[in-house]
């Protein structure tokens, strides 16, 4: 039987320089010219791993097979060392959620079968669902084989800094390509309050830690409330002029909480939140396998899959998903608990600036 040899270096040489000409054709939008170069490149070289993806997302969708994702948010642990006071997590709505952290079979089913399927991952994939992506004890492990599977993908890892030990942590440097950084004051009183029970005077610490480990790779996003909008751009520059890549001020929504007198008490005007099916097309995953709708079902009240017995492919595929999106393009959002006490501010163009606040 003849051995499949690896290619001479001048072969992976060239292999690798159409495998670039093929990223640039598609950033120019010249499909037609990046998938021959991407052909191309894996005659001379079939271990690319970017261009075998290229390839498998190229394939033809059938209509009742997988199909592309927008997001994928994975908990890949159930347990947040912080308890917002607008937040679901820590409260007796969520008691019975499960606290653990992902098996990493579990795991490896779900990028693998982004992998095998030859799925496109649009916007990103995220570590930090209902709980703090730092505190998976595996998470640099986890990372490690993103970026070996899904080296095309947008990777971050959500955290709100408190669990960030840098002679731990650090090392994601080369694997991530974001950590998203939750932050909702800068105002040690404000702080306490919005984030209990984390403490400003020991997070804040952390904060300088991270911006120092990950230059140009820190994403803040601050959820905007009547609490902190008088510093938003004090925020704003402090994190900047320490060299985060970006600020973003966030809408604050209900997370379809079932007491919702808190969250209008800090939001700014809220609306009803009618979602389509495009909904539909992020994969949201618990700690345990649990398939859910969204990112507000923290209390897991729609669950439309689960990866603990199914197959990625029965995943993606099955009725649940199915008849939940066909349920909101068809409009009956009162038909589903959840999506009843969805509430949420308007990203307005110059959000929240020129929003307006009710009285």
């Amino acid at each position: 039987m003849l051995q499949q040899t690896a290619p001479a270096g001048p072969v992976r040489k060239l292999a690798r320089l159409l495998q670039k000409w093929g990223g640039m054709a598609k950033y120019r939008q010249h499909p037609r010219l990046a998938a021959l170069s991407w052909r191309a490149a894996n005659l001379l070289d079939a271990e690319l791993t970017i261009t075998r993806r290229e390839i498998a997302k190229a394939r033809p969708r059938s209509q009742d097979g997988v199909q592309h994702l927008g997001a994928v948010g994975i908990g890949t642990t159930g347990t947040c060392n912080a308890s917002c006071i607008h937040c679901p997590t820590g409260k007796a709505s969520t008691a019975n959620s499960p606290r653990g952290t992902m098996p990493m079979s579990i795991f490896h089913k779900i990028i693998d079968g982004i992998v095998e399927e030859g799925v496109a991952v649009d916007s990103h994939i995220g570590f930090g669902l209902f709980g703090d992506g730092l505190v998976d004890p595996m998470v640099v492990e986890r990372a490690r084989y993103v970026h070996e599977k899904l080296p095309d993908v947008i990777f971050s890892v959500n955290t709100n800094g408190a669990a960030y030990n840098s002679s731990k942590h650090k090392v994601l440097f080369p694997y991530v390509t974001l950590i998203a950084l939750h932050c909702e004051s800068l105002t040690p009183e404000t702080y306490d309050y919005l984030m209990t029970p984390l403490r400003a005077k020991n997070v804040f610490p952390k904060y300088e830690q991270i911006l120092r480990d990950f230059p140009g790779k820190v994403r803040v996003s601050v959820p905007v409330s009547r609490a902190n909008r008088e510093e938003l751009p004090m925020i704003r520059e402090w994190f900047l002029s320490r060299g985060a890549k970006e600020v973003v001020f966030d809408p604050m929504s209900s997370r379809c909480m079932e007491d919702l007198s808190l969250f209008q008490k800090l939001s700014l005007s809220p609306a009803r939140v009618l979602c389509t099916s495009a909904v539909t097309h992020d994969l949201i995953v618990d700690c345990d396998g649990a398939v859910l709708p969204c990112c507000n079902d923290f209390a897991r009240e729609q669950p439309i899959g689960n990866l603990a017995i199914e197959t990625f492919r029965e995943t993606m595929t099955n009725l649940a998903r199915r008849q939940f999106a066909q349920t909101m393009d068809e409009g009956r959002h009162d038909e589903v608990p959840l999506c009843t006490r969805c509430f949420g501010d308007v990203r307005t163009p110059n959000f929240p600036f020129d929003h307006p606040v009710s009285s």
